[in-house]
């Protein structure tokens, strides 16, 4: 193995558990009453409309990693389907979208931690970036090993939210849409997309996975299909257990449907699993940014860059890379706000989104003629070689950001 090089460390169910906590991460905790404010009762389907868009684009993530198993992501992604100019433009706005999503996770973390400990934000801001900047440091299975306890633990808060709302399956009408209709609930799936920047930081982590063109897209793909279940589950739990406007208007909803059935102690439980929650998302933020950063400078022909292709430490990681991402974290976490933060971060994690979907458009334009070799996942109902579903894609990619606009100026952030 190369100075430069990462090393291959994790397997099929390493890589999936980063796939299913980098989405079941801090959004469903924050962004679920806001949610719930514009698709009422039927917020469900809201959910099932974020994930059917995301895994729609998942498909293209996975031909794309089965192709390029490469740490850089959407980032080469893009460099092999549309060239490197358009590409390193591009690896702006996935850095702003990872950055900035991890300062404003940081501020939601000082806010449940504020509920326990009476601490200054700022202070708590600053620990807990630097903290997991330290396991990404230590490397990618260390980081792996976080996030996969980080996980298991969210997932038992969340098994704790649809456990204690069974006996309310039922008590509400789960068909009625409230007064916005249709617009709220395509509203409602614009602004629960935040949560699905997970697939983008997944493939980052392919150079460092073994046999990455068969286990990437298996895991891009079933943690979508989990993750669909357990939002589905937690929505329908949610407005069974409390009306939806009373959820909208709650700063801790989750807690908040606990606490409507288990009292102060199960809502102070829930506080502390969303601390995991929100942690974890730092994680992976940081891990797939500075993934990017790592690949960026290695792919550029500017010698400033040349520092952070530097593979170092006890965890032979992007060391560099990973300090200069989480510095830069810090600085916005310190004067961000989550509400502003979630909103960019969603339009620009859309437009990489739909830059990804025809980054693939075109390669497969590209190869109509060719009798190359197809990669272990390939995406098919084609029509000279362009595939269906990943036009699609980019249709449903267009509507969905044209609603989180909607929601934009209509003041729901």
């Amino acid at each position: 193995m190369g100075k430069n090089e990462l090393k291959r460390s994790l397997g099929f169910w390493d890589v999936l558990m980063f796939g299913v906590g980098g989405i079941v991460g801090a959004g469903i905790y924050a962004i679920i009453g806001q949610a719930a404010g514009l698709s009422g009762n039927m917020l469900w389907l809201s959910f099932v409309i974020a994930a059917t868009v995301a895994l729609l684009t998942g498909l293209s993530y996975a031909e794309f990693v089965s192709r390029f198993p490469d740490s850089g992501g959407s980032f080469e992604y893009i460099k092999q389907g549309l060239g490197r100019r358009t590409a390193f433009i591009m690896s702006i706005f996935m850095a702003f979208t990872g950055i900035v999503a991890a300062a404003a996770i940081s501020i939601s973390f000082a806010d449940y931690l504020s509920r326990l400990v009476n601490f200054p934000s700022w202070i708590i801001v600053i620990c807990i970036i630097s903290l997991m900047a330290f396991f990404n440091i230590i490397g990618a299975k260390y980081s792996s090993y976080f996030n996969s306890f980080a996980t298991v633990v969210t997932l038992i808060g969340l098994a704790a939210v649809v456990v204690v709302s069974i006996p309310e399956f039922g008590t509400t009408p789960l068909l009625q849409t409230n007064d916005r209709g249709w617009t709220g609930l395509f509203a409602g799936g614009a602004l629960i997309f935040f949560s699905y920047i997970g697939f983008e930081d997944l493939v980052k982590m392919a150079e460092e996975t073994k046999e990455p063109k068969k286990n990437m897209p298996k895991a891009v793909i079933l943690s979508g299909v989990i993750v669909l279940v357990v939002y589905v589950l937690i929505a329908i739990s949610s407005v069974s257990v409390l009306d939806w406007k009373e959820l909208s208007n709650s700063n801790g909803p989750l807690a908040a449907v606990i606490e409507a059935k288990l009292g102060a102690w199960g809502a102070t439980s829930l506080v502390i699993i969303a601390l995991f929650a929100t942690s974890k998302t730092i994680l992976s933020n940081i891990l797939g940014t500075s993934r990017l950063l790592y690949d960026v400078a290695r792919d550029s022909e500017k010698s400033w860059l040349k520092r952070f292709t530097t593979i170092s430490g006890i965890g032979n990681a992007p060391n560099y890379a990973i300090v200069a991402i989480s510095l830069v974290a810090i600085g916005f976490g310190l004067i961000g706000n989550l509400k502003i933060v979630a909103s960019l971060s969603n339009i620009f994690i859309f437009i990489v989104f739909g830059m990804v979907n025809m980054a693939l458009l075109n390669l497969r334009h590209k190869k109509r003629n060719e009798k190359d070799e197809k990669p272990p996942f390939y995406i098919r109902l084609n029509v000279n070689n362009i595939p269906i579903p990943t036009i699609i894609a980019f249709i449903t990619i267009l509507i969905l950001f044209g609603f989180n606009i909607y929601n934009l100026f209509e003041g729901n952030l």
